[in-house]
This record gives C-alpha cells, structure tokens and sequence, in this order.
C-alpha cells in the first residue's frame, strides 16, 4: 500500500524557533507588506495547535486561510497590511506546504537513519552504477574490515574476490534489470567463514527524472562449521546440551572455560564429553572432530 504524502504517525507544529517556519514567517512579512503577522497551525491528530508572531502591533488585522496539506489547517493573520492577492495567498499556501512536507520528510528520514543503526544486519544503498550512497554502522564495520584487512567472498563456489566488489557486480546485475526480473538473493561465503544472506533489491527513483538506487542487506547466517555440527547432531542423536559443548570443543575450550560459559560444572562437562564420545564410537576431542569432517 502507498502513500501519497509523507507519513508521520501524528502530526505535530513545528517548534516556535523551527527554522523553516522563521523562514516562512519573513517570506510572508516581505511579501504583504505587513507591519506583524502570526500565523496559527492546526494539527489533523490530537496534538495541540501552534501560534507563531513575527513582529508586534494590533489593529486592521486581515486573516487568510491557507492550503497546508492534509495534515494541518492554517491560517495567517497580517497587522496594517494591504490586501493580498489571490496569487499571493496560493503562493504563500505552496511555501508553507513545502515547509510542513519538508519537516515531516526529515522526521521521517531521522526515524529511519535511527532504526537501521539498532539492527544487527548491514543496509547499504548504492546507486545505478555501483556507488555507496548510505551504509548502517553494521555496513560501515565491513566497509572498515574491507579497508584494513582483504575481506574475501565468494557466492555459489566461485572464486574469492573482495567483498565489496562482489556486491557491487550484483548492484550492478540488479540496477540493469530495470524491473524486469526479481531482485537478487542469495548465500555468501566470507573466507574467514562467516555466512551472510544477501539480498539485492532494486530502489526505482520517485520521479520520472530521479536516480534509481540499489539496496543490499546482508544477515549473517550459520558458518559451515555450524551446519555441519549440526547435521552431525542430529545423525548421531545428541541432546541440546551435548550439541552446545561440541560446539564449543570446535572452539577450542578448555573444560573449565566450558564450565563457565554454560555456567555449570567442569564435571558435569566432562559428563557430557563421556556422552558424546559414547555416541560417536570417538576416544578424544581430535578423533570426535576428525570425525564430523570426514562426515560432512
């Protein structure tokens, strides 16, 4: 579902210092000719309305109504003023709409910016031709892992290339798309052996005139090595607690440091490790991890 204009949950008058209203506010004065103005807004929702003045006096007040959209009613009251012409009041409306529409666009963009800055995916958004126009803190952090250190992936067994370069040949694929295929998904593999799922969606422009863009998220996924434990669980029939310390066996730990991590006793882990051994037909840590290799 669309939206024609700008979405705002409930519309709210902009402070009495907004700049955009000041600006509004001396457009108007030099406009008229005015000696004072105020201008009152009325908020659509149930937020409260607005008063903004700009200069004092009273007397010989003209009060106008002005278009503000569908989210406020408007009306501008001029002290000492001629009387302005239909022309002037319909561009004075446009003016104010601009700054309403504006604000709410830059509310919304905060919002957003905001939101993508808790997820733990990277969003990146290019352009057509493969340049990186926004990127989440999450993306930044490969972007700097890209810089400092070769960040090598790979997509469907192909041959390592840095990473960036891969995503920039599938922005490139999607954006020449122009709509007529479904957007880009997939698994990459990062030679480190992080998993990512990567998605590749085509961002066509708002207006006819406007550039397209690409967006790209990437959500890390299960490394090979967790796939492959657990697929060696489950043919082997391996509780969720016996699951858990082969997985940290793959890591490396000692008992205690298992202990601690699962917050239980090193002889409840070595319990476990009798277990699994039991089950895999293994004597020791190497020949049970010689083992899910030569399974997988």
């Amino acid at each position: 579902m669309g939206a024609d204009h700008p979405i705002v949950l409930e519309p709210r008058c902009p402070a009495t210092e907004d700049p955009g209203i000041l600006s509004f506010m001396h457009l108007a004065k030099t406009l008229t000719q005015a000696s004072w103005l105020e201008l009152e807004l009325r908020p659509s929702g149930a937020a409260p309305p607005q008063t903004y003045r700009f200069g004092s006096g009273s007397g010989n007040v003209i009060t106008l109504p002005l278009e503000a959209g569908i989210e406020f009613d408007a009306s501008l009251r001029l002290g000492k003023a001629p009387q302005p012409a239909t022309d002037l009041v319909t561009l004075l409306s446009d003016s104010l709409n601009q700054v309403l529409e504006l604000r709410s666009l830059q509310i919304q963009t905060n919002l957003l910016s905001r939101a993508l800055e808790t997820t733990s995916n990277s969003v990146l958004l290019f352009d057509d031709e493969g340049g990186i126009l926004f990127a989440n803190p999450t993306a930044d952090h490969l972007l700097s892992q890209q810089t400092e250190d070769e960040l090598l992936g790979s997509r469907n067994n192909r041959p390592w290339q840095p990473l960036f370069t891969l995503l920039s040949s599938l922005v490139e694929r999607v954006a020449s798309r122009d709509g007529s295929e479904s957007p880009w998904s997939g698994v990459i593999e990062l030679e480190e052996g992080r998993m990512m799922a990567c998605d590749v969606s085509a961002v066509p422009a708002p207006v006819s005139d406007g550039p397209n863009a690409v967006l790209v998220t990437l959500q890390p996924t299960e490394s090979k090595s967790d796939q492959r434990i657990q697929v060696f669980s489950s043919s082997h029939s391996l509780s969720p607690r016996e699951q858990e310390v082969l997985q940290l066996v793959g890591r490396g730990l000692t008992t205690v440091a298992m202990a601690e991590e699962l917050g239980i006793s090193p002889h409840t882990i070595r319990d476990h490790l009798k277990h699994l051994y039991r089950k895999t037909g293994t004597k020791g840590r190497n020949e049970l991890f010689g083992l899910i290799s030569r399974d997988s």
